[in-house]
């Protein structure tokens, strides 16, 4: 599933996060997706945090496979 905190972390991760997963943030986290994008787990298998103004970053690294980036784009249309 993919989370986000009040301090705009966004986590990827298969686990049921009460909070934050990123490194040092204690925040509760909130379900912005049930979607599981099972490429991040190739990363760590645990999941992945990043910041949310990171998000375009995912897109627009041209070793992401177009899948993952469809996906993200899907969620995170704003970005």
């Amino acid at each position: 599933m993919i989370y986000r905190c009040e301090d705009k972390h966004v986590c990827f991760s298969k686990d049921d996060l009460k909070f934050c997963a990123m490194k040092e943030c204690t925040y509760p986290t909130t379900v912005i997706s049930n979607v599981d994008i099972d490429w991040f787990y190739k990363i760590n298998k645990n999941g992945l945090c990043i910041r949310y103004h990171d998000i375009n970053k995912i897109i627009e690294d041209p070793n992401m496979p177009l899948t993952v980036k469809k996906q993200i784009s899907k969620i995170f249309f704003k970005v």
